[in-house]
């Protein structure tokens, strides 16, 4: 049986939207497949456990997470693949998952984003990365010249844009790292304001 899996972008979606309430819509594409899952999930949130119900074209199924933890929207994906699956009537335990690097660590970067941000810091210039947000990430990086290291601009959205700027002085690697967790911190700040919207 195909194993579907759910790419990083709607897992960082996920991770996000399992700490409010509310209905959320999704289209998503799953890595190993051009099938697009068209579902909407809808959240609620109790002092007992958390309500998630997907409703698909035809389905409607419920899971009920008791004791929340920063897993939880790898439970839930877990839940949904099974769904996509087709292993929600036969109750076949799911097959371990692969935690993907970027969503367990908060990095929203794949691999080939991170080489991206490497060159970038190596040679400076400018970048745009989709992480997950309605818009791309635009990053602009100059070397600075009395010192090694870099200045850094870092700006997600347009309309209502969050903006972070630094200086990090050092080798490359202490820049990628300074880089890097800048994103993941303006990434943080903007998603949620992402899904309320």
């Amino acid at each position: 049986m195909n194993r579907f899996s759910l790419a990083d972008k709607t897992l960082r979606l996920l991770a996000a939207q399992v700490n409010l309430n509310g209905t959320f819509h999704h289209s998503c594409n799953f890595k190993n497949t051009n099938l697009p899952l068209i579902f909407v999930m809808q959240v609620e949130r109790s002092s007992s456990g958390t309500l998630f119900t997907i409703d698909t074209a035809d389905e409607k199924h419920s899971l009920t997470v008791y004791d929340p933890d920063k897993d939880t929207h790898l439970v839930l994906a877990d839940f949904i693949e099974s769904i996509a699956t087709g292993r929600m009537d036969t109750a076949e335990p799911a097959t371990p998952r692969v935690r993907a690097e970027s969503v367990d660590l908060g990095q929203p970067l794949d691999a080939n984003q991170q080489e991206q941000l490497h060159q970038l810091v190596r040679l400076g210039g400018s970048l745009k990365l989709d992480v997950g947000l309605d818009e791309a990430v635009s990053l602009a990086v100059h070397r600075t010249q009395s010192r090694k290291g870099i200045t850094a601009i870092l700006v997600a959205g347009d309309c209502c844009s969050r903006t972070q700027c630094f200086t990090a002085y050092g080798d490359d690697k202490h820049s990628f790292n300074r880089l890097l967790q800048s994103l993941n911190h303006l990434v943080a700040s903007a998603a949620p304001a992402a899904l309320a919207a």
